[in-house]
């Protein structure tokens, strides 16, 4: 699912399939991501969310200070 805001274009998705990403939360398999993930010194690549956890974490934080 691409990530979409109406007052910014749309990002580009990078599909990232092959590395058999799990979400963090949910254990969903996230497919793609608005950039690329590097992979740490561990072989990990840190905790990812997918789009419906990231929304859900994104809502109970709450607006973010700039």
């Amino acid at each position: 699912m691409a990530y979409q805001d109406n007052n910014r274009p749309q990002r580009q998705m990078f599909d990232i399939t092959a590395l058999g990403i799990t979400c963090e939360e949910c254990g969903a398999a996230i497919t793609q991501l608005p950039f690329e993930p590097t992979q740490k010194e561990d072989g990990t690549y840190g905790k990812l969310y997918c789009y419906e956890c990231n929304k859900k974490r994104s809502k109970d934080r709450g607006p973010r200070n700039f």
